[in-house]
């Protein structure tokens, strides 16, 4: 394992430090909430770019509080929210297996804001046959998620470099529409420290066809606590990291420093 880096240390979609440990300042009690009722932008043309907002408690607020439908809490410290659409063959089958191909995250790159360049941000990732097991099986089928069971698979974060449990999960599904929701099964520490507790971090994606070849596609990421770490630090990494993951489905490379 590498030496605690003097730059903010990045988990996927998650929480991140600095080489000198501060504390976050106590969650005000009178703090709004961040889930509300407000619907998500329309979606942007194929070509264009991204829309990413933002939501920090105490902090930052993109626009009003989000709808937090796909998620299975509501207090959160944290949401990133996504809305976008894509061009891609195939039908509805083709773009959940796309999610069940879980293998492919490996050698995937995000923007760092720290380091102001690309960098791997995957550096494993494998389906498992169930929580706990590290013993790498083929990629999951779009049966497989049809059928609703929650799924496993595992990874390594270019910073922390440990592979980390995560499930995979079929919420939603139409004739013309899907939403799955990835949550981190184990804790996520570096050097004994919390970073992101068991199931705090939670992740949704829906996709839904707009006509022949046409995708749209919206996320919503929540961290229920931001342990470790400046509350703008969390932010910015978890934004880089829901685009890269837009960005590794529709096959682009989006400059985020627009977004900061």
């Amino acid at each position: 394992m590498p030496p605690l880096p003097r730059r903010p240390l990045l988990a996927w979609l998650g929480a991140l430090t600095s080489g000198v440990v501060w504390p976050l300042a106590a969650r005000s009690a009178t703090a709004p909430a961040l889930c509300g009722t407000a619907p998500p932008p329309a979606y942007p043309g194929v070509d264009r770019p991204a829309v990413v907002q933002s939501w920090l408690l105490d902090g930052r607020q993109d626009g009003p509080p989000p709808d937090c439908h796909g998620l299975r809490d509501r207090d959160f410290e944290l949401l990133v929210r996504l809305k976008a659409s894509y061009a891609a063959t195939g039908d509805l089958d083709a773009q959940l297996a796309r999610f069940g191909a879980v293998s492919s995250l490996k050698g995937a790159t995000y923007w760092s804001f720290t380091d102001r360049k690309r960098l791997v941000l995957f550096r494993e990732a494998y389906a498992v046959t169930q929580p706990g097991s590290t013993q790498p099986r083929a990629d999951f089928s779009a049966a497989e998620l049809r059928s609703g069971a929650e799924l496993h698979f595992m990874h390594s974060d270019n910073r922390l470099g440990n592979l980390a449990s995560y499930s995979l999960r079929l919420t939603q599904v139409s004739a013309n529409s899907f939403q799955v929701q990835f949550e981190n099964v184990s804790d996520l520490r570096y050097l004994g420290l919390m970073l992101v507790a068991r199931r705090e971090l939670q992740w949704s994606v829906a996709v839904e066809r707009l006509g022949p070849g046409r995708w749209g596609y919206r996320s919503l990421l929540g961290l229920r606590h931001l342990h470790l770490g400046q509350a703008e630090q969390h932010r910015l990494s978890n934004l880089s990291r829901s685009v890269a993951m837009f960005d590794l489905l529709a096959g682009r490379q989006t400059d985020v420093e627009g977004y900061r």
